[in-house]
Parts: structure tokens; sequence; C-alpha cells
């Protein structure tokens, strides 16, 4: 799978935001009075264009192998409404040069705290150690290298706007650095600009740079807060609320009882980002309308209803749904049909509790699948809201759109549409990859849908 572009934001925010200790250290070497103030932790409220979404922390400790170790963890709701985690570990050695000896990285869904994705970033296999031990560029890779933003900015307090300093990357086969630039300076704080386009801002404190704000230029950004705050901070996944249509090279008829679909992506950049994980060598996605049994474990089934009297409300409504029903199957459709013929739809971007929607009977695609995986879950079954692209056919092209998956006792799964009265969702459905939504919301305003191939079964017809 290839590196996202978050992955590669997550390096270069640990390069900006590793200096944590802002206290007045004695040594005078800049290098020592980094190191000797570096393990207060700093916290971050990450935003994508000016929405937050999530947060950054980093904490360094020495290990019981006696290394210096810096944690990162970057938290962001994911497009399905998960929350995913990345979580970075370097490892340095104590004693000068202080070289890189290992670093990991870890994705992973804080609901279900089970790893999709771990990377040995540093040496890149278990031989490598000693072999890029003689390469020059790793060899001289350590803490002086970690902190050459910070340390550039202490050396040069007094100067104008100039060439800053180039920040290496040790996590790749070729040599790799980024040319940071100072831009403003007043007496308190710096900023610079990157070779990438990234603006970091830092104020000084007893002489010690420390990261207070950065901004990518994706719209990402974060800005420091207090550990108080930090802890205070809630986030609940917002909407996806871009009305992004992604083009197709020729319209789908009759496409809700398509059964099967043979797409390609194509890209103005050719970046596939997160759709790597999905998507074969030629580009190419088939997806089915057919039950299946499910072996993805990341998602988070059922959901959630914190208001008391609406849990009632549901029972309520969940035995008179059932009643006389004993088949599985069965219960699922009707739960179908009771939300699809409830809940009138309307076209619109704000996220409404279950509470909110079996009161007010009103909703979008969203509140439509939480309804139903409230209802679901109320009635002893295993279901979960599902986002991704459909195919739209008032304007023939695909969209953001949400469904259900249900699980039954003997593994296998089906998908349903309740917005759409579809007791088994049609083929043009499909589910976005494990990311965080920022990325997906970046990659879709970039994609193009070839149309390779149909099939139709009148048996999915609703």
């Amino acid at each position: 799978m290839k590196i996202s572009y978050v992955f590669v934001w997550v390096f270069l925010v640990v390069l900006w935001g590793t200096l944590s200790g802002c206290e007045n250290a004695q040594s005078s070497e800049p290098l020592e009075r980094i190191r000797t103030s570096f393990f207060d932790p700093q916290h971050y409220v990450v935003a994508h264009e000016g929405l937050p979404i999530g947060t950054y922390s980093r904490i360094a400790s020495q290990t019981e192998d006696d290394e210096y170790e810096f944690r990162t963890t970057l938290s962001m709701p994911s497009a399905n409404g998960l929350i995913l985690a990345t979580d970075s570990v370097y490892q340095f050695q104590t004693r000068s040069p202080y070289q890189l000896s290992a670093a990991t990285r870890t994705t992973y869904t804080v609901s279900n705290d089970q790893p999709y994705l771990v990377e040995r970033i540093y040496p890149f296999n278990e031989n490598d150690l000693e072999v890029r031990a003689n390469e020059e560029s790793d060899k001289e890779y350590g803490l002086r290298e970690f902190f050459a933003l910070e340390l550039a900015l202490m050396a040069r307090l007094d100067s104008e706007e100039d060439e800053l300093v180039s920040v290496p990357t040790p996590f790749h086969e070729t040599a790799k650095s980024t040319q940071w630039t100072i831009t403003d300076r007043s007496d308190q704080s710096i900023k610079v600009f990157s070779s990438v386009g990234d603006l970091a801002t830092y104020s000084f404190e007893e002489g010690l740079p420390c990261l207070d704000e950065l901004v990518d230029d994706t719209g990402l950004s974060m800005k420091r807060i207090s550990v108080d705050d930090f802890v205070a901070l809630s986030f609940r996944p917002p909407h996806v609320i871009e009305d992004i249509r992604i083009p197709v090279d020729q319209p789908i008829e009759s496409p809700r009882t398509l059964s099967s679909l043979k797409v390609q992506f194509e890209f103005d950049d050719d970046v596939l980002g997160p759709w790597s994980a999905l998507l074969d060598e030629r580009n190419v996605l088939k997806t089915t309308a057919e039950s299946n049994v499910s072996s993805f474990t990341l998602f988070k089934w059922g959901g959630e209803v914190s208001d008391p009297h609406a849990t009632q409300k549901l029972r309520s409504i969940v035995a008179e749904i059932t009643e006389g029903i004993d088949d599985s199957d069965l219960v699922v459709n009707a739960l179908v049909a009771f939300v699809s013929r409830t809940i009138t739809y309307t076209d619109w971007n704000t996220l409404q509790s279950v509470e909110e929607t079996v009161a007010q009977k009103i909703g979008d695609c969203t509140e439509f699948a939480q309804l139903f995986t409230a209802l679901a879950t109320t009635a002893e079954l295993h279901a979960r809201t599902v986002v991704g692209l459909a195919y739209h056919e008032s304007s023939q092209s695909f969209g953001i759109h949400a469904w259900n998956e249900v699980m039954f006792e003997d593994g296998s799964t089906r998908e349903v549409d309740p917005t759409w009265n579809q007791i088994q969702a049609d083929a043009t459905h499909i589910e976005f990859p494990p990311a965080y939504q920022h990325e997906i919301v970046s990659t879709l305003k970039k994609l193009r849908i070839k149309v390779l191939s149909v099939g139709y079964d009148t048996d999915h017809s609703t």
C-alpha cells in the first residue's frame, strides 16, 4: 500500500513539533538546551479548512533500553465515522550524536484498538540496520538533524528574512529534504515557509522556539493548546458536507437494479492516496450486490443512543415492526421499509442525532442510515453505517452517500440502503477505504470514473 500524503504530513509535523519544553535550560549548547527540555507533552488541535477535526500530541520519554523515544499521535475522523489514530514512534540513542535507531508507524481505529496498518519506516527491513549504517545520509541522522529547524531558528534570532535550513528526511531510499525560509518576524514570534508549501509559526520562550501553529497547502492545520484544553476536547465526526459529483464517461442505465459493476478510477494528478488499498494495478475496482462473508474487522458494529427515552421509543418501534417475524432476513427487510416510508428525505448538511430523526422524521442519507443502524441494533442485529460513493441517476454521476451493512449469525453480510428503499444495495455502492476524512474528500475532487462493464439481475430490483 502506498504511503498516503497524510503520513508524509505526520512526519513533517514531527520535525516541526518535536520541541515540547519551553523552559530555560542552563546549558549554552543549543542541542543540549533542547535535549534537557523536551519531556513535557505538547498538544494541538487539528483542523481542515478551519473546521476542528482532531488532535495531535507528542510525548518524549527515556526507555528501559536507554533510548530517547518520541511518540506522536494524530487522531482524526475517518470517512466512515470512525476515529482513526496514527502512532509514530522514533527512537534515538542517548549518547552523542544521538543517532536514530528505529522508527515505526501504526494506524488503528480508536473504537477497536486494532491496528490495520503497521509500517517499519526505519530501518526498511530487519537486515537494513547494518547495511544502512554504512551509508553517510543515515549514519549522520540523529537528534541534531531531527531538531534541524529549531536549531536553525535558535542560531538566527536576529536575522532578516532569508533562506533558513534544509531539513533532512531519513525515511527514503534516496536523499530528500525540505527547505525552509524565514518569511516574517516579530519580537515574540517568527514565521517560516517550506519548499512544499507549509507555513509554521514559532514563538520564543526563554530563547527556545515552540511550534504554535502549522498550516499546509491542503487546508490541514494544527494549533497548540494547553493540557487542560486538550483533556476537555470532544470531537464528533462531522458530515462530509462537500457536494461533490464524480463524473463518469457514460451514464449507467437502471442503476438501482445493477448486480455487478467494473470501473476504472482516473485521478488528475495520478495520486491514488488511500484508494490504492482497493484498486488493482490498473486502478480497476469490481463490486457486486451479492451477500458475502465479512473478514473486515476495522469498523464498529452498532450505534449509540444517549437518551433513555429515545431508547425506549426505539424498542417500541422495533417491537411493532418485528411483531410475528422471527427470521433475521425478514426483520432487516421490515426495518428498511419502515425507515424508507417514515423519514422524509431532505438535502441538507446538518448533522442530526437519532433522537432528533425519530422526532422530526426528516433527514438525508446519513440520518436514514444511522436510524437503521440504531433500530437494527435494538433488534439485536449486527449493523453499521457505511459511507462511500453511489451512483445518482438524477445527476448521472457518483456522489457521497450513506447506507448500511448487516452481519448475520453465520457471518454472512448484506448491504441495504434505506434511503433508496433497497433491501439489497445495488452494485454502484462503493465504500470508502479506511482513511482520514479530509484525505478522501481531497482525492474525490480529482477523480473521474470510467465504466468498464455492468451486470443486471432483476432479483435485486426494488
